[in-house]
């Protein structure tokens, strides 16, 4: 509903384009005391129907003037041999033109099939002239009527020959419009009425002049057909709205920003259209009446504009339609930057038209410079966004390259996967906010300079505002300072396990202000940055990992000493361990004497990835050797001890295993 009276807000605006100039025009009138321009408007539209009668005249004495009804059947035979020609070429070539939709290349087959329907035109052209050549003197009436007429049918044809390369109601295989077979074929209907339409208009007028019909009763013809175009115009929008619709809210695109809105505006275009088209009738009869051709000619440029902008849109939704990918390729951030260009070159044509032809603002002199400096703005406009594409592009690339740790992998898993992200990688989200920041406000201010606007004032007060919020959130500005600080000394990266103080837990992600640390009990804390006193980083560089075990009274210390150092050894010799140990495993003595047992210390230095899955090796491999070598366990009081603060959790220091899985099993 908002989008709908946003349209209809639109809408009003463009009418109000005409409706305030007027009105104005009307006060200025009144205050001077003479005619307004309602009076001249309705003084003139009296006189024009005054002479009503003599078209009726002129028309009855069209038969005297064109020499009979020989010229009048083969004006007829014009249209109706060209019209043939072209249906039977078209139907000749029609398996030649379907079998080109099969093949590898769809622009291939694209091209061939516009150049074969091409040839039927031609056909078309070549029946036409034949039949022109049977008029006699190219100089006399029917002559030059016949001319006239060939060309608007050549002229109807070629925009029949776009709008099918793009619907194919025939021809699924080959369509680029994204609607089905019925739709395809009302919406052929539809716009070739939008071309025929106002073609007859101008049709009628040139025949009127070749036939010598004076000024008036020209001025009569044309105010009744431009009423009759204009509101025939208003009925082929309403009656074929809806598939319209439908062709318009299938180039949304399904991931884009502002999808609802989007598709609020392709299901509500018909107001748009509505206005539009009704302002150009307004256009019309106000040149008619005052002698103005620019208001109709530049309503006509702006609505070729759209067709063909429309036109573009559609293709290149073609082209872009087989990518699936999340990432986007190459050729689809060239695709965005091509459409970015085009839509500003047809915007800027647009308001050329408009300020210019449609409420003459502006002379063309005049509109020069702000021409000049919107078509700099659009280049610098389309270079930034380029640049800004690219950037993201490559950041992308990166992420999908390098992904994070997966948060949902368990510390006792015995497997190499990631443990933390790089530093790079940790830093990436928060690089792309500030680079799509920066050249976001960078680029706006150097589009508006080049549109002529000071941007000075814009500086100074983003400068007093920043300050303004600076005082006001200090808080937040000391947990945006900390983080900046805590990531430029590269504290901490997402992956790692870390101790604030207060809680602990593996880094998730991070903001501009504070930090997300997942416990491995599952809960996740969000801890501002500028309450973060110290950080300790048990996953960072080395862990040193100690351990106790239990034998019984007499074992031969020496021995296990030499057997434990042999192993350990080995185990820094395998590929297993190889990346893990910094640090052979070794005995570092005893410890204490307890009752019947003698309880040894073991130690080994590893990576903080997953340290754990050493011990765990280890102990797994001292229990099948050690009864061979008459080496006793105490019984019943084995203990595994973890000095307070020795390495992390395993479950939480490491979302990942290490790459000891199967040296485990």
């Amino acid at each position: 509903m908002r989008s709908a009276r946003g349209l209809a807000a639109v809408a009003g605006g463009l009418i109000s384009v005409w409706v305030l100039p007027v009105a104005a025009q009307v006060a200025e009138a009144k205050a001077n005391g003479g005619p307004s321009f309602l009076d001249i408007i309705t003084a003139k539209l009296e006189l024009a129907i005054s002479h009503f009668p003599s078209l009726i005249a002129h028309l009855l004495r069209l038969p005297e003037i064109i020499s009979g009804a020989r010229t009048a059947l083969l004006l007829a035979a014009i249209v109706i041999a060209g019209l043939v020609v072209e249906y039977v070429a078209r139907l000749l070539l029609r398996s030649v033109r379907n079998g080109s939709f099969g093949g590898a290349s769809a622009v291939h087959g694209f091209v061939r099939a516009f150049l074969l329907d091409a040839a039927a035109l031609a056909a078309l052209w070549v029946a036409g002239r034949l039949v022109v050549g049977q008029m006699g003197d190219s100089q006399s009436i029917g002559g030059r009527l016949g001319q006239q007429l060939l060309m608007v049918l050549v002229y109807w044809r070629a925009f029949n020959l776009v709008f099918r390369a793009w619907l194919r109601p025939e021809s699924p295989a080959g369509r680029i419009a994204p609607v089905d077979d019925a739709t395809a074929h009302r919406l052929m209907i539809a716009l070739n009425l939008l071309i025929v339409l106002p073609l007859a208009d101008d049709y009628q007028e040139r025949a009127l002049k070749v036939t010598g019909a004076g000024p008036h009763a020209i001025e009569v013809s044309n105010l009744f057909f431009t009423v009759a175009v204009s509101l025939s115009l208003l009925a082929v929008v309403w009656h074929w709205r809806r598939d319209m619709a439908a062709w318009l809210s299938a180039l949304v695109s399904e991931a884009g920003v502002g999808r609802q809105l989007k598709l609020d505006m392709a299901r509500n275009w018909w107001m748009v259209g509505l206005a539009f088209y009704g302002l150009t009738g307004v256009a019309e009869l106000y040149g008619e009446l005052m002698g103005n051709e620019a208001g109709p000619t530049g309503m006509d440029v702006i609505e070729s504009l759209l067709i063909g902008l429309l036109l573009f849109e559609t293709l290149m939704f073609r082209v872009t339609r087989h990518v699936v990918s999340e990432l986007p390729m190459a050729g689809d951030v060239a695709a965005d930057c091509l459409s970015l260009a085009v839509r500003l070159y047809v915007a800027i044509l647009i308001v050329n038209a408009f300020m210019v032809q449609v409420v003459a603002a502006a002379t063309p002199a005049e509109w020069a410079p702000h021409d000049r400096g919107a078509k700099i703005a659009a280049i610098t406009a389309v270079a930034i966004y380029a640049l800004w594409r690219f950037i993201r592009y490559r950041m992308d690339s990166y992420v999908a390259s390098n992904p994070l740790p997966s948060a949902d992998a368990g510390g006792d898993a015995e497997e190499d996967v990631q443990v933390s992200a790089s530093r790079l990688r940790t830093l990436m989200p928060l690089l792309r906010v500030v680079a799509g920041v920066t050249i976001a406000v960078v680029g706006t201010l150097l589009v508006l300079s080049e549109l002529g606007i000071n941007i000075t004032p814009l500086i100074a007060g983003a400068s007093v505002l920043g300050l303004a919020v600076s005082f006001g959130s200090q808080s937040l500005v000391r947990d945006v300072v900390s983080g900046v600080f805590f990531l430029a000394e590269d504290s901490f990266r997402i992956g790692e396990y870390l101790d604030c103080g207060r809680v602990k837990g593996t880094v998730e992600g991070f903001s501009v202000r504070s930090l997300r640390l997942r416990h491995q009990n599952g809960q996740l804390h969000i801890v501002p940055f500028g309450q973060v006193a110290h950080i300790t980083n048990f996953s960072r560089d080395w862990t040193a990992v100690k351990f106790s075990l239990a034998f019984t009274h007499g074992t031969d210390i020496e021995l296990v000493r030499k057997t434990v150092k042999k192993m350990g050894l080995d185990m820094m010799e395998e590929p297993q361990f190889k990346s893990v140990l910094l640090q052979p495993l070794k005995m570092q003595g005893v410890v204490d004497i307890k009752d019947s047992t003698v309880i040894l210390r073991f130690k080994y230095m590893a990576r903080p990835n997953n340290p754990g899955i050493v011990q765990r090796v280890a102990v797994r491999r001292m229990y099948d050797k050690f009864p061979a070598l008459g080496i006793q366990f105490a019984q019943g009081t084995t203990t595994f001890q973890m000095p307070a603060g020795g390495f992390a959790p395993a479950a939480a220091s490491a979302p990942t295993p290490a790459p000891a899985a199967k040296a485990a099993e």
